[in-house]
Parts: C-alpha cells; structure tokens; sequence
C-alpha cells in the first residue's frame, strides 16, 4: 500500500505550500479580528437596542399598567415579541405581583464562535427596567435578548471571510507556484546535473539555464567549477583506487609470496597474521597457530625472553639468530627482524617482524666450522700418527722460546730416529712402516709430561720440546723413552721385530736462542749419534767435533745455494781411445761461493747427510740439458738412493723424454755410495728410463758396493773402471789385472768399458792394448763450466 505523503515533493510546491500556509495564518488572524469586532459590535448595537426598547416600552405600558388594561397590554407586547431578537419579555405588576404578560421566544445560547469571539456567556443576560407612575413603582418589565442572530451574523461574517480567505489563498497559491516555477526554473538542470552525478555520470549532457539572478548565474558558475572540479577529484580518486587496488593486489602476491614469514603479534605476544611462508616453513596450519602466543613456536630461552609480554614493548631485534620448532617437532635456524609497533599516540600496539630461513646456512656454517677445524687439525698433525706435523712444530717451536728464554726457563729439544726404518719399508712393506710410525708415537704420547710438545718432522724422525727442563733432566727423560722403544716388539707373520732409536738432545739458550739454531743444534747431536753407532742418546756438548758442526753449516750453504742457483753442472769429456774424440761428456755438479767454485767431492756427502742428493741431481741435469747442445751425449750422475723418492722418476722424465724424443743421446750413470737392496721399484724405475732411449752406465765398478747382482739385473750399457785401479795400473800389476778383469767382464756381458783418471799417454797406451773402448780423465781434459 502506497504511503500517502503529506509533504509536498518539490521545492516550489513547498515554498507555495508554505507561503500560502503564512497567508492562511495571516487571513484567519485577519477574519477572526474583523468578525471579533463585528461582533462586539452587533451585541453593542444590540444591547443598545435591547435598552432603546426597554426605555420606548416603559412609557407606553405604564398607562397599561396602571390601568390594567391588559388587552391593549397583550397586543401592545405581542408585537415587540415578534422581535426574533427578543428572547423572552414579560410584565409584572409591583403592587400585586400579578404577572401581566409573558412571552418566551428563541431562547437560543450563544454558540462556541460567538463565546469565542465576543466572550458573552452561554445565557442572555436580562434586561429589567421598572414602570413608575408620578414617582411610584407600580411595576418592572423584565426581557432577555436571544443569541440567535448574533450566532447566525458570526456564522455569516466567518464563512464570508473564510470564502474569501480560501479564494485569496488559491489565488495567491496559483501566482506563487508559477512565479516560483519561473524562479527555480535554472535549478532543475542543475536538479539533473546532481542526478546524473548520482548515477556516476561525471559528463552530463544537460545544458543549463541562463538567468539574469545573479545568484543562479553564480550558483551555474559555482555548479559548474564543481563538477569540473569533482570530475578532476573523482578521476583522481578512481585512478588511486586502481593504483591502491593494484599496490594491494601486488602487496598481497607479494606478501603470499614471499619466502620469509611475515608475523604480526598483539600486545599480549599472540599471533594475529602470518602470511602463507610460515605453514611452508613450520608445517603448522595458519588458523591454527592465529591467537596463539608466539613463544609456544621459541625453543632457546633467550628468545622467549625477549618475547615475555612484560618485555614486548621494548622489542627490537635485527638480523637475530634464533630456533623454531616445526610440526614434525624438528629445529628451524630462523633469521629474525622485529619491531614493537607504537602508534602516534605513544602507544605499544604489537609486534612486527619477519623470519627467515637459514637453517640451511647455519648448518652449512656448522658444516664449514667443522670441516675447518678438522681441516686445521689436519693442517697442523700428521694423519698416520695424529702428532703436531713439522709446520705447526716450526712455528710452535718459536712460541715456546719466545715464552721462556725471557723468563730464564731452559727449554730442550729432543730428536728421535728410528734406525734403519728404510730397511724395514724395503724389507717388510710400507704398512709395517706405518706401524712402526705409530708404534713410536703412542710411545711418545705416554711418556711426554702434560706441558711438553710432541711432533712428527718427516720419515721417521720425531721431536719431543721439553719445556722447562735443563739438558741432565731431558737427557734422564730421552733415555727412559729411548729404553721404552727399545723394549718394544713389533710382531711379524714369523717372529717379531725389536725397534731402536737414535736420539740428540739440545739445549736452549745454551746451543741457541731460537728456534733455528736449537734444531740445528739437536740436528748435529742426532747426526753424532748416528755416526757413533746408533741406537744411542746424544747430548749437544763442547766434546763434538767440530767436523760435524761443518757438516750442518756447509749444509745450510747448499740449501742456500740450491734456492739461489749457485749449483752449476761442469762437463768433462769421455774420448773414444781409437779416434781420440769425445763421443760424450760426463755431468759432474759444482758450487759457486763468493767466486770460488767446490767440486762435488766436497759437498756431497753432506747432501747424502742431509737428504739433498735428489735435489742437486735434478737441478744439474735440468741446467745441463738447457746449456749444451743438442747434438751433445752426456753422462749424467744420479745417485741411487734418489731412486728411493717415489716422485723422482716421474721428475727425471719429465726433464730427459723431451731430449731423448729430439734424438739427443743420454746416459744415466748411476752411483752407489752405500749398499742399498735392489727391489722391484728400482728394477722398474730403470726400464721406464730405458723404455724412451736413456742407456745405463755404472759407474766406480770395482770399488764400493758393486755387486755382480746389480751386472745381472740390469745390464747397464757401459761400465766405467774405478779410477784408482786406472792410476795404478802402471806400476801396480794387480791393478792392471783387475782393469783387465773388469773390461774382459764387461766384454761377455756385451758392455762398453770406460777407463777413469787417465792422465798421461803411457796409460791411455796400456788401456789401448787391453782393449778398453773410451776413457776420460785430465789427460782429455779436466770439467768445465759451461760459457
């Protein structure tokens, strides 16, 4: 059902509306005003009439009365009764009492209106007025006018005056609605204008009405600056929705998308948001977790801590390490940033962070330190006996020197040998020698007191620093360790083995004050405990020659001259006797010292001492391969125990297979200075030589340790006569046979024999006769230096 409206819709239907209201008001107040005062008027005129009666009455009924002539009374009263007016009358006589004439007409009350507009009450008032006759009363006229005209007047002059008020206000309406209309006529464009804004049109098409008001034109102007205006704003608004739609459509991928969780937390530390990284990271469902306080996810209690509610305010952590637990209760490494949130009134609102995964990372770095510690302990020990090695030894050495010598605390250093360990690799294999190596260090270990230092140097030799402790205390200690490895056995497929050792104690500050000069020092007492028969102790004392000291220093002059070049080769031809030409030329190694030049002789026996014959060899033949032609053959020395080094032949060929490859003619001629057991190794060693054109010349036969075994095996391709033999042999005729003997057995070997030390033509004669095919000494020429 449609509601009925008691309004009007329009704004000139209002004005009119009320207009015509204020007009209504105006009238009513108007007509009540005048029929107010008509009224008043009418009952003045009335009663004025009503007493202009009472005084005409009185005269003609008084003659009536005195007479009594009631029927000219009666008639005479009739007629002023027939007044609609008069609403009751009557005449009484005085002295009697009798009543004359009565009369009740139209005793109609005063109505509502008439109350309301002249006050008069409900009843007429009565009119009395006495009949006197010369002076006497003889009676009263009594009469009470009616209200009826008085109320039909009112009525009158209201309904007139209401029908003129509705007449003047339709009139009045008409002309207001339509001047109104014409009026407002420019507001319903801009009526339109606000309707088509209303529906989102921002460009309306209505055109808008001039008016010479200048408050409507302003009002258009205004209108139109502000749709202007709202179309700039609303398209300024549409374009930040879009950017706002779009920034939150990109914050929310990338929110969702991120590989870091996202929290917030309230002030009471309880989880409010995660993003999705967290259900991927933990394995906890996000609706799950959500009012949870976040310290139920901490495992370390330093972080729950720092997430008490107490503390929560003042959070603020950067790039903090801290464990998570997952589902599957397993520990996250999470990289925290957080924030206590606080808003523009100062106040703590929660908590902002994220946490990234590093679990990866941290064990990873875990991994890293790990690996890093034991690459550390491996740089720094031995693997086969897990002792210090000989770098960490050097530079510990140094430190503990450092730290004494100041004090005026004695520091000795012990060197451990084990002898003939070479024998025990050649003879029993290498894993024998390891345990040997291990043996010895578990021996060293239970004898080294808590503070002392222990290492292993290189092979099989080993180094105990005995902190604090003079040279007669480290000698006692030295000779209860030297008993405990002399009492051990080492146990074979048949028997078993019993080990020795060979040991030198030095002192510091005594034989030096760092740590150069006290291995030296305990390096020269070893050496002299070697030389003196071995399996023995030998304490550094004034007692020891000062030969031995020579050694260690023309050692340290070779080591220098090896780094700075100062080893040169020097060529000595070996002549055919038949042509009298040289068909090769011997290598033989020379060091240069402040301009002088030291034959082999002189120092190689200290590179025999100090492990140094492998490295002069290759540096020789390195230099003589470079300083010669290629046209030259030559003789190059190599002692055999460099063969013992596994690398070495790999290193020699590396230097002769490019010359042997150019067709360059080389001979390995190898020197045996100690008796040394031929094994599969050597045997293979020589035949890789031999296998890219190298031939095979031994040399000093007849003299040393050569052995007929050696002739057998490898059937060297020259034999070079021991040069004592050759010297002799002129005035010796066991010399002359014995050179005879080995050229004849080196004849039914197939060999070519080269005669050593010949020094004068008489020999070179003697050597023709029996038959040798080559000799070389200082009658052809004395070894040379390269120019």
């Amino acid at each position: 059902m449609k509601r009925l409206r008691l309004v009007p819709r329009t704004l000139r239907t209002r004005i009119a509306a009320v207009f015509c209201l204020l007009l209504l008001l105006t009238a009513t107040a108007v007509i009540v005003v005048f029929a107010r005062q008509a009224a008043r008027a009418h009952v003045e005129a009335q009663q004025q009439l009503a007493q202009n009666l009472m005084m005409f009455v009185e005269p003609a009924v008084r003659g009536m009365v005195a007479t009594y002539d009631t029927a000219g009374l009666d008639d005479y009263m009739r007629k002023i009764a027939a007044d609609p007016a008069i609403a009751s009358i009557r005449v009484i006589d005085e002295s009697g009492g009798t009543l004359l004439y009565d009369h009740q007409g139209n005793t109609e009350p005063a109505s509502w209106l008439t109350w309301l507009l002249t006050g008069t009450a409900g009843t007429s008032r009565l009119l009395i007025s006495d009949v006197t006759v010369e002076g006497k009363k003889v009676g009263r006229i009594e009469a009470a006018l009616s209200h009826a005209p008085l109320n039909r007047n009112i009525q009158r002059v209201v309904a007139v005056g209401s029908l003129l008020a509705a007449v003047l206000l339709a009139v009045a309406f008409l002309l207001t609605y339509v001047l109104l209309t014409r009026l407002t006529a420019p507001l319903r464009p801009l009526m339109e204008w606000a309707r088509e804004f209303a529906h989102g049109n921002w460009h309306p098409r209505v055109k808008l009405i001039e008016s010479g008001s200048r408050e409507i034109q302003e009002l258009n102007q205004a209108f139109s600056d502000g749709s202007t205006t709202m179309r700039h704003y609303i398209q300024s608004l549409e374009e930040t929705r879009e950017l706002l739609e779009y920034s939150e459509t990109r914050l929310r991928k990338l929110v969702n998308g991120m590989h870091e969780i996202l929290f917030e937390l309230d002030v009471d530390g309880r989880i409010v948001f995660v993003n999705p990284a967290w259900q991927a990271l933990t394995g906890f469902k996000t609706e799950d977790c959500l009012g949870k306080p976040f310290s139920d996810f901490l495992v370390d209690e330093n972080s729950l801590r720092n997430f008490e509610s107490r503390v929560l305010a003042q959070l603020h952590e950067k790039n903090r390490e801290i464990s998570l637990r997952s589902a599957d209760s397993k520990h996250l490494w999470m990289s925290l940033d957080a924030d206590a949130q606080i808003d523009s009134a100062g106040n703590f609102t929660g908590v902002i962070g994220t946490l990234g995964d590093i679990t990866k990372s941290v064990e990873l770095n875990h991994l890293l330190s790990r690996y890093q510690d034991e690459l550390y302990h491996q740089s720094v020990t031995d693997p086969l006996t897990n002792l210090y090695n000989r770098r960490h030894f050097d530079s510990q050495l140094e430190v503990i020197l450092a730290d004494h010598i100041p004090k005026n605390m004695p520091v000795c250093l012990l060197l451990i040998d084990i002898d003939g360990f070479k024998f025990i690799n050649d003879t029993y294999g290498h894993p024998l020698g390891d345990e040997v190596l291990r043996t010895t260090a578990q021996l060293l270990k239970q004898q080294v007191r808590r503070n002392d230092y222990i290492a292993r140097l290189a092979g099989d030799e080993f180094a105990m620093v005995l902190k604090n402790t003079d040279i007669e205390n480290a000698t006692r200690i030295a000779q209860k360790l030297h008993d405990s490895i002399s009492e051990t056995r080492i146990p074979l497929p048949v028997g078993h083995m019993q080990l020795q050792s060979s040991m030198g104690v030095a002192e510091a500050p005594t034989h030096g004050n760092n740590a150069q000069d006290l291995v030296s020092a305990a390096d020269v007492a070893l050496y002299h405990s070697k030389r003196g028969g071995r399996n023995r102790i030998e304490a550094l004392s004034p007692d020891i020659s000062r030969a031995v000291m020579s050694i260690f220093s023309q050692g340290f002059q070779l080591r220098n001259a090896l780094e700075h070049g100062h080893i040169h080769p020097a060529f000595q031809p070996i002549c055919n006797l038949t042509s009298g030409e040289p068909m090769a030329y011997e290598v033989l190694a020379r060091m240069r010292i402040n301009g002088l030049v030291i034959q082999a002789k002189d120092f190689i026996t200290v590179a025999e001492e100090l492990g140094l014959t492998r490295e002069v060899d290759l540096h020789v033949i390195g230099q003589a391969l470079i300083q010669t032609p290629a046209e030259f053959a030559l003789f190059l020395n190599v002692d055999i125990s460099s063969f013992n080094n596994k690398n070495f032949v790999t290193e020699l060929s590396q230097l002769l297979k490019p010359a042997c490859d150019s067709g360059r003619s080389i001979t390995i001629e190898i020197t045996e200075r100690e008796m040394l057991p031929i094994c599969d190794t050597l045997h293979q060693d020589i035949q890789t030589l031999r296998a890219f054109g190298c031939k095979l010349a031994l040399d000093d036969f007849g003299s040393g340790y050569s052995t007929y075994n050696f002739l057998n095996q490898f059937q060297p391709d020259y034999l070079k006569i021991e040069g004592s033999f050759v010297r002799g042999m002129l005035h010796n005729e066991s010399d002359r046979k014995i050179v005879t003997h080995i050229h004849e057995l080196a004849t039914s070997f197939g060999m070519k024999t080269i005669a050593e030390s010949v020094e004068d033509a008489a020999t070179e004669h003697a050597l023709q006769k029996i038959g040798v095919s080559n000799a070389q000494g200082l009658f052809y020429g004395a070894p040379r230096l390269a120019s």
